[in-house]
């Protein structure tokens, strides 16, 4: 008797393993990361799941390059109301829990890590800290913008972010992504009642 209970108590245990391993399998098989690992977000063909509380426990906690974060969780209706989904050529930003690299929004802009639009539209970032000057490049485009200011240089020519503009939030630099996005010649919609920018080629 005692055998056989053994044996079942086995069995269960490989098949909540096995159902553990496939639903990793499924999750990773579905997610694009970002090139840099230390990077607080990735990309999805899923939408991210929302960090909220239905009452009960208000707080979370996570690791932030080592130490332990105490993590302020939302009620998830009004998680559901203040977030943004950002999707870029059929792909999810997805943010690390607790990072402060959710996208918002900024008087009607969306916004999103500069990592994250860097990664997306596959520039290369330069930080100057001095003049908190952010520089893009991608093949023979050159973007130049500081926090807080509303003018940027595009290839020499000087371009006005209209009503947001560069910003540091919970120690992340964000940028209006629309605005940038258009410049690139990249396709542009907003539907307002999942809350969504979506960002595609222009065919």
């Amino acid at each position: 008797m005692m055998m056989i209970l053994q044996t079942k108590l086995k069995l269960s245990k490989l098949k909540l393993s096995t159902m553990f391993c496939l639903l990793v399998v499924l999750l990773i098989g579905n997610m694009v990361y970002a090139n840099n690992s230390a990077d607080n977000f990735f990309w999805s063909d899923t939408a991210p799941t929302l960090s909220c509380r239905d009452g009960g426990i208000n707080e979370g906690g996570v690791v932030i390059d080592g130490k332990k974060v105490k993590v302020e969780l939302p009620t998830c209706e009004k998680a559901k109301k203040d977030r943004v989904l950002v999707l870029v050529n059929g792909q999810y930003l997805n943010t690390i829990f607790g990072s402060g690299a959710d996208p918002f929004i900024e008087n009607g802009r969306t916004m999103i890590p500069l990592r994250a639009l860097a990664d997306a539209f596959g520039f290369e970032v330069k930080w100057d800290q001095n003049e908190e000057k952010i520089t893009l490049t991608k093949e023979n485009m050159n973007i130049i913008m500081y926090i807080g200011k509303s003018e940027m240089s595009v290839d020499g020519k000087t371009v006005n972010f209209e009503k947001a503009v560069p910003m540091i939030k919970n120690s992340v630099t964000f940028l209006p992504v629309s605005q940038l996005a258009e410049i690139l010649g990249a396709k542009v919609e907003w539907d307002s009642a999942t809350r969504t920018a979506t960002f595609s080629d222009k065919e």
